[in-house]
């Protein structure tokens, strides 16, 4: 009974995990580049029996417990969809998505972050002879000779591979960065993602990523499904803490009524 009563606890905790992730996707469905959010359960059996275990391999997903006895649930990973959202044609030459497998770079006051975002404005100098081409959080997007700087009375073009032209002179390329395994990206709010230090050695040019002006990538949320899951996921909570209350009345008719001397 007892383990009844902690089977359906950590399943409390393990949907609470699950809700956040759901409602971060939900929030963030109209950011650009924003990608989904997807918790994985396990149960506490395995995790015990790897964190044990001299024998297993805890790098590896592969590995499974012969016998296991339902004594709870917990989160075991979450990872982030990163498969390309829908396009949409906007015709604002300062939107700019990326084709294929990459990301843009913009500079935070934390360093340099990875992004899809596909939503750039223009940040002007004092005097507004000069433009930089800003997130509008007003993050610079990066280039190979840093934030991207320009003319202000010259029409901004940006081609295929990355070059930004002001008028007839190019004035920098984009940086577009990826890396082999996107678990290692930590993601940050504004559709940003960072890389601990000690994957910087991952980061690689996006080599098959192209560039297109005036289109901006949406985010791979469908918002249908999630509100699906949102749905599914109170349900199973409501389960939960109806198992608990039931176990909760059986306990106490256990211990006070069954138990009780004559």
């Amino acid at each position: 009974m007892i383990t009844g009563l902690y089977a359906a606890s950590t399943n409390l905790d393990a949907i609470i995990h699950q809700q956040d992730a759901i409602a971060g996707n939900i929030a963030n469905a109209g950011v650009s580049g924003h990608k989904g959010e997807t918790v994985v359960f396990r149960s506490f059996p395995d995790i015990m029996f790897e964190q044990q275990s001299p024998y297993i391999d805890k790098t590896s997903r592969a590995n499974h417990v012969t016998g296991r006895i339902g004594t709870g649930v917990g989160v075991d990973w979450s990872y982030m969809n990163f498969q390309p959202g829908p396009l949409e044609y906007t015709g604002v030459n300062t939107d700019l998505t990326i084709d294929g497998d990459g990301f843009f770079m913009v500079e935070t006051a934390n360093g340099p972050r990875l992004t899809r975002n596909s939503k750039y404005t223009i940040q002007f100098n004092e005097d507004r002879t000069q433009g930089t081409l800003v997130t509008h959080e007003g993050y610079p997007l990066l280039g190979q000779k840093g934030q991207i700087k320009f003319p202000a009375d010259q029409d901004l073009k940006v081609d295929a591979v990355g070059n930004v032209v002001a008028g007839n002179v190019v004035v920098d390329r984009l940086q577009l960065k990826t890396v082999p395994d996107k678990n290692v990206l930590l993601p940050e709010s504004g559709a940003l993602f960072n890389l601990e230090e000690k994957w910087q050695d991952d980061l690689q040019d996006a080599a098959d990523a192209t560039v297109q002006q005036g289109y901006v990538e949406k985010s791979n949320v469908n918002m249908l499904v999630e509100m699906a899951r949102m749905i599914e996921s109170y349900r199973n909570y409501e389960a939960a803490g109806n198992m608990i209350t039931t176990l909760d009345r059986t306990l106490d008719l256990a211990v006070n009524e069954i138990a009780r001397p004559v």
